[in-house]
């Protein structure tokens, strides 16, 4: 099964696996918004909360860099329909974004935001009947559990 990684799974996956972590990101997806989001959240972690430094969130945004060179990128086929689910579900544009994204594509959404997995889990005939599919949720650590490649 392919895989559809949102900003948190992939900063955790790279995080806990370092360079291993290129074995279960290769051939994989991300949205064309996820190198801004994973800019954000480590420009969060190294300006506002100081939990690593500057350099740090260079070097590990140097490497990301190239990990995105081994990934697909996508966008969602229908902008309308993510604003819908947002409405539907009460969840940001960009985490509906996602969503529609792996329905549209028949990927599985990796996600390390407890929240949205739980709303996309609790709403899943919502998401079935405005998307006409659906969506599987897993967690970086569901899929750091496997071996590389296998999704």
């Amino acid at each position: 099964m392919k895989l559809l990684v949102d900003a948190s799974a992939l900063l955790n996956i790279i995080k806990l696996k370092g360079a291993d972590a290129l074995g279960y990101l290769k051939g994989n997806y991300v949205l064309t918004l996820t190198p801004y989001e994973v800019g954000n959240g480590l420009w969060k972690e190294a300006v506002l909360l100081r939990r690593i430094s500057v350099e740090e969130a260079i070097a590990l945004l140097g490497y990301i860099s190239r990990v995105y060179g081994m990934m697909r990128f996508l966008e969602p086929g229908s902008w309308v329909d993510v604003l819908k689910l947002a409405h539907e579900l009460k969840i940001t544009y960009y985490d509906s974004a996602y969503v529609v994204t792996s329905v549209e594509n028949g990927l599985a959404l990796v996600t390390d935001d407890e929240k949205l997995a739980e709303k996309v889990y609790e709403n899943r005939d919502v998401v079935k009947k405005l998307l006409g599919g659906e969506v599987r949720c897993l967690s970086s650590a569901e899929v750091l559990s496997q071996p590389p490649g296998s999704g």
